[in-house]
């Protein structure tokens, strides 16, 4: 029975990688533990690794992409003049509208929920600054393919994007759930070549760390004539 069972799942994940990926990543408070376990690590990472990159980016209309229960949201809120945070997970929105229920900043910040790879939400060419901490490192290769489209539709021209994903690539298996970290099959060479694809340049990709695994940061821009 196992067998059967387990086989059916690898059909499944290899014929219908996306919403695999999807549906594990967006069960019910699967993530709730982590955001409590990342909180208190959010100023070291922000300081030593994240705003020395990103310091000198137009934040005049910020696309946060999945900012779970918002620990991200809430230093782009001290930088920014409109943070859109997009997650399709309606339990971390909960938590992230909990958060910002009686934020009075100055800082427009606008909570939406999508379907976990585009942003109808957003206009073209209406964001300066595209950023992703820690969270699309678990998502599936078609995943981050379909979202580098929709960065291409919705960037301004010159602006900037900062996306930490995994770079696991074919050591990944289908399955996050069995990866390091919960890892997926993305790689620095693909997010390069999705980027190509739609006219953006990736600028960096900076190596980071994750215990026994090594991530990507890959930041890139659209031209000014995009």
């Amino acid at each position: 029975m196992n067998k059967a069972f387990n086989a059916l799942k690898d059909l499944i994940i290899f014929l219908m990688p996306k919403w695999y990926n999807k549906r594990v990543t967006s069960k019910e408070g699967l993530w709730n533990w982590y955001f409590s376990l990342a909180e208190p690590h959010m100023d070291h990472q922000w300081e030593g690794i994240i705003w020395p990159v990103i310091k000198d980016f137009d934040f005049e209309n910020v696309l946060e992409l999945a900012p779970g229960a918002g620990r991200n949201t809430v230093k782009l809120a001290q930088v920014s003049r409109a943070v859109h945070a997009v997650d399709m997970n309606e339990y971390a929105l909960k938590q992230l509208r909990e958060r910002f229920k009686d934020y009075k900043g100055a800082c427009q910040v606008r909570i939406y929920k999508n379907d976990g790879s585009h942003l109808p939400m957003l206009a073209d060419r209406s964001v300066t600054f595209i950023y992703c901490w820690d969270a699309a490192v678990h998502f599936d290769k078609t995943v981050i393919r379909d979202y580098v489209g929709e960065f291409a539709r919705v960037l301004k021209p010159n602006g900037m994007g900062f996306i930490h994903h995994s770079n696991l690539g074919a050591a990944a298996k289908p399955d996050i759930r069995l990866n390091p970290h919960g890892r997926s099959n993305m790689t620095k060479e693909l997010f390069v070549e999705y980027c190509n694809q739609h006219g953006l340049q990736v600028v960096q990709q900076i190596d980071q760390p994750w215990g026994k695994i090594t991530d990507c940061i890959s930041v890139f821009r659209k031209g000014g004539a995009g």
